[in-house]
């Protein structure tokens, strides 16, 4: 039987050891749409209308490629239909009856831009280009990304094929957390050995060869939707992703660039969560204890040079009469400024059995940041939660 308890919470404050110098100017975009996200937790750290509904062009692949390598079945040979060879745009030049495996398919599509490749590859998982294009919506919904409607693989002008700079994002941070598609976003070239065509092909995301840490994702353009694009760079441990849609051929790369150097020159990223770190120690009764981990890292970016207040609070949630270990017990949720940037499971780090009655007594409470924080930290009352 399950005994409910009371939701304890812990609340701990901490603030950035910096004068409270503003941010450096945000950069100007030329593009109509932009927005810069931290890789690691989600945040956005720039927006320039960034839920505004607009062609995707060939940023569209993203969804396509992740789905296709999320599918298991890169060894499978894709059989080509008549359909991909009589796609405009680019092309790999695939010819009806041709053979190639779906991972050959995934890596011209990202690399070269293969409109034919990406046809080819929706037919294979999805029956169809418009079969394909349902699995696409859900999976972009269940990504999140909500204000968005994909109509093709490929990202060719269709009326109902839309999307924002938040949800690209969005699905760039999904894709990219997958080693697999890394791998193929960051190749600079690729040897294609097509039935037709027989080249190497050199990846058209140029940041790849001009922006330091650059490693991914991917370039579009066509006359509705102008020059699009999704970028990603790392440096020292730091990831970011910015998307800018609807800008020029030229000034694409400079608006992305100058979003990554906002991000890098302007924000620390910070570790908040560690995984088998001890953040509390419960005194279930007399002679029982529970030790409480997260269930994985959760780090943020803050400015480095503008005071934050960053708060953690950890939610227990009712405990059955054995507790086991790895067993979720709560979740552990960090705001910054009062507004919620993340949150992880907490999980029980031994066996233990829940009090009989009344709340479990905190022993100890720690947490790990970065030593440019200072810690200050208080235990609430105890609250009801439904």
């Amino acid at each position: 039987m399950m005994r409910k308890l009371v939701f304890l919470l812990v609340f701990i404050n901490i603030i950035m050891l910096f004068s409270a110098s503003p941010l450096a100017a945000q950069p100007v975009i030329t593009g109509q749409s932009a927005v810069l996200i931290d890789m690691t937790s989600g945040q956005v750290l720039y927006d320039l209308d960034k839920d505004k509904q607009l062609y995707p062009a060939s940023t569209t692949k993203i969804l396509t490629a992740i789905i296709a390598i999320e599918s298991g079945h890169l060894d499978d040979v894709v059989t080509v239909s008549g359909n991909p060879p009589r796609l405009d745009g680019t092309r790999v030049y695939l010819e009806e009856g041709e053979k190639v495996t779906l991972r050959e398919l995934v890596e011209a599509m990202m690399i070269h831009s293969a409109n034919d490749a990406a046809l080819a590859i929706a037919e294979h998982l999805g029956g169809s280009k418009e079969g394909f294009a349902e699995i696409m919506n859900a999976k972009a919904k269940e990504i999140g990304a909500v204000n968005s409607h994909f109509s093709n693989p490929h990202g060719l002008t269709e009326k109902d094929h839309y999307t924002t700079a938040y949800d690209l994002a969005l699905i760039a941070r999904y894709a990219m957390q997958n080693e697999t598609f890394r791998k193929i976003a960051a190749s600079k070239v690729l040897d294609w050995e097509g039935q037709a065509w027989q080249t190497r092909l050199i990846n058209k995301n140029q940041l790849l060869w001009d922006y330091e840490g650059a490693n991914g994702v991917k370039k579009g353009y066509t006359p509705e939707a102008k020059s699009t694009l999704v970028a990603s760079a790392e440096r020292d441990g730091r990831s970011y992703i910015a998307v800018v849609l609807y800008s020029s051929e030229t000034q694409v790369w400079k608006d992305a660039a100058k979003l990554l150097d906002y991000g890098f020159s302007n924000f620390q990223q910070i570790t908040l969560a560690k995984p088998d770190e001890v953040v509390a120690t419960l005194e279930l009764d007399e002679s029982d204890k529970l030790q409480v981990v997260p269930r994985q890292e959760f780090s943020i970016s803050l400015p480095v040079e503008e005071k934050k207040n960053v708060e953690t609070k950890l939610f227990l949630q009712p405990l059955p009469e054995k507790i086991e270990v790895g067993q979720v017990v709560g979740q552990q949720v960090f705001t910054v400024d009062g507004e919620e940037a993340g949150r992880v499971e907490l999980l029980a780090a031994n066996e233990a059995a829940a009090p009989t009655s009344g709340l479990p007594y905190i022993l100890f409470a720690a947490f790990w940041y970065s030593e440019s924080l200072a810690k200050y930290g208080r235990l609430s009352d105890a609250g009801e939660e439904d």
